[in-house]
This record gives C-alpha cells, structure tokens and sequence, in this order.
C-alpha cells in the first residue's frame, strides 16, 4: 500500500506537510494531501493548499522564453546584450557573447551561487513581496561595478563550455522576458500561461494568492519561518496548488495545450525536450532521467518541490512539502512511492 507508507514516512520525517498527484493524458487521476498546511493552528492541508515550488519555477521561465521565441521576439543565439539596457559579458572572457540559449542550458558562465557566503546578498530573504525589481537588482550583482558584484558571479569558463546550474542565469533570462514584453516578468507568466492553464491560485506574487490557503514554511519539523521571496524570484518564488500545477503538466505531455488552450507549438515542446547535454540529460531547462522521465527539482528554506511526466507513457506526478525533506526527490522513497502509484496509470 504505497498511500500508507507514505504516510508513515511523512510521520517519520517529522515532515509538517506533503502532498502527491500524478497525472495521466488530461488529468489528475491520483492526488493525496497528508498532515498539516500550518501546525500552530492545525489547519489540515487540502487540494486548496497553495505550496512554494522552489525551483521548478525554473519551468516557468523556461516556458515564457519559449512563448516569445515563436513570435520571433527572442532569438536564442543572440547576444543578450541586444536585449539588456545594461552589458553582461563575463570579465573573464570579454569578447564572448552570451545567448539565451546559454541561459536556458546553463552554459552562460554564471554561478549558481551554491551560498550566500559565495555571492554575499544574493539569498537574501525579503518579507513578502518587498524584494526590488529584476531591473534594479540584477545589474548591481552581475555588473563589474555594480554595488554588490563580486567576481565570483561569474566561473572560469567561456560561455557554451560547461554546465553550471545558474539560478542568476535564469533570472537573467526572466529579466530578458521583462525586457522584450514590456511587461512585469509575473503579470506576463499570469496573461501567458497561468490564466490560459486556469491556474488562478499561482502566482510569484504573495498579493495575488489567499494567504488563508499558503502551506506554512518550515525550517525545522515543529520550526515555522515567515514567508520570503529572493529578488531573483523567477528562478524560484512560484507559489500553486497541486491542481494548478498539474495543468502545466499536462499541457507540457499533450504537446502545449491544455482543454485546447495552447501555450506553446508541439514543435517548441519538441525544442525544450531535446537533450543538449547527454552527460547530465539536460535540455532547456528541464532534465532527462532514466526511464524517460523528463522533470525539475526544486529546494529551498521551507520548500520542496519535484515534477516530472513521461513522455512514452503520457504520465506525470507532482510531490511539494512545506519543508526540505530528501525523501521528495529521485533516490528516495516518497519519490519511489509515487512512482509506483503513476506505473499504475501507464
């Protein structure tokens, strides 16, 4: 009985709150919520639970780059710079341009930053929405001369030479979305993709989402820790509901739609999934694993997050924990439970 041993590891954990759905062709065919969405007040967690994604908001980015890409609007081997009002080059290698087809393989040469002590202020936790604009933010930290730039932004290697996973390149990528549409990187994903998927209870943007309904964020089993944001937010503020999120993943298994609403071409589905690094099974963005299970993890202080779907199968799931738990991920057991709760679907 998976569904109970999930449960018991949940209890084992000490994990304040997990939830599971898998998905099959155009919809949740499975879908469990254990223990509590904030302990204090012991409100139970339910389909309602709005839960933070870490980073597989990164699926998000990736989805909007993409959008603007069929229009013509971003080409992904331009130079950035033709986009950005400011220059990003890395120092170290000046005369090299970087695409966002560098941001989106995680070849650009930018840090991940791994901590807070490599990058100082990058992981700067705001209260709520309070974090400044993309546009303020970003030239200050990848800039030479910017307040906060510090060599260490940027690796020791050219731009397309190797795979560093660039939490900065994403939001490089997000702030270039905000360029390009003349729109709020958040208000466009809402006019892009979330209302055309019926995901009205997602949003980067605490303000937009029924507070009564956020899973609390724990740093510790019995420890709750007030709600943030980073100020490179795309690359890893989402907030949804399972339900929500399984939309997206539909419409990424049927070829960009979901209820006949498109958001992308199958052949851009096509373009994201193709694996451009066969070492790691990266492709844009999202990550190959065995079986065929193309997906994205997501972790943070009181988030974590995974999602995947396998394209052969038409199947996908969703695990999301208002805490850090590593039983959530490939390798461990939740994951494994779930997965065998999807092989039931094939």
């Amino acid at each position: 009985d998976p569904e109970g041993e999930i449960g018991n590891e949940t209890t084992l954990n000490r994990i304040p709150s997990l939830a599971a759905c898998v998905v099959k062709d155009d919809s949740v065919v499975w879908q469990r919520h254990y223990g509590y969405a904030d302990l204090s007040s012991q409100r139970v967690a339910d389909k309602n639970t709005i839960y933070g994604l870490a980073s597989v908001s990164k699926l998000i980015v990736v989805t909007a780059t993409m959008q603007l890409h069929e229009q013509r609007i971003i080409d992904l081997n331009a130079d950035v710079n033709d986009y950005l009002p400011f220059s990003v080059r890395n120092p170290k290698f000046p005369q090299e341009k970087i695409t966002p087809y560098h941001l989106l393989t995680h070849t650009s040469g930018l840090n991940w930053p791994e901590s807070d002590a490599q990058v100082p202020g990058y992981y700067n936790q705001y209260p709520l929405d309070s974090a400044p604009p993309l546009s303020e933010w970003m030239p200050e930290f990848i800039s030479p001369g910017g307040a906060h730039y510090v060599l260490a932004v940027w690796m020791n290697s050219r731009p397309g030479e190797r795979e560093w996973y660039s939490n900065i390149g994403v939001s490089l990528l997000a702030y270039i979305v905000e360029v390009v549409s003349q729109m709020d990187f958040n208000e466009y994903c809402k006019q892009h993709i979330f209302e055309p998927l019926e995901m009205f209870n997602t949003s980067y943007n605490y303000a937009d989402l029924d507070m009564d309904n956020l899973a609390t964020l724990y740093d510790q089993p019995q420890h709750s820790i007030k709600f943030y944001r980073y100020a490179g937010y795309p690359s890893g503020n989402l907030k949804s509901t399972l339900e929500d999120f399984s939309h997206f993943i539909i419409a990424y298994m049927n070829g960009g739609q979901y209820k006949g609403r498109r958001i992308l071409k199958e052949s851009s589905i096509n373009e994201i999934l193709q694996v451009r690094n066969p070492a790691s099974g990266l492709c844009l963005i999202w990550n190959l694993t065995v079986g065929g299970w193309y997906g994205h993890a997501g972790g943070m202080t009181g988030v974590a997050a995974y999602a995947e779907f396998q394209r052969e199968h038409n199947v996908g799931l969703i695990i999301v924990s208002n805490y850090r738990p590593p039983t959530v991920y490939p390798g461990n057991k939740t994951h494994a439970l779930v997965r065998r709760i999807a092989r039931r679907y094939r």
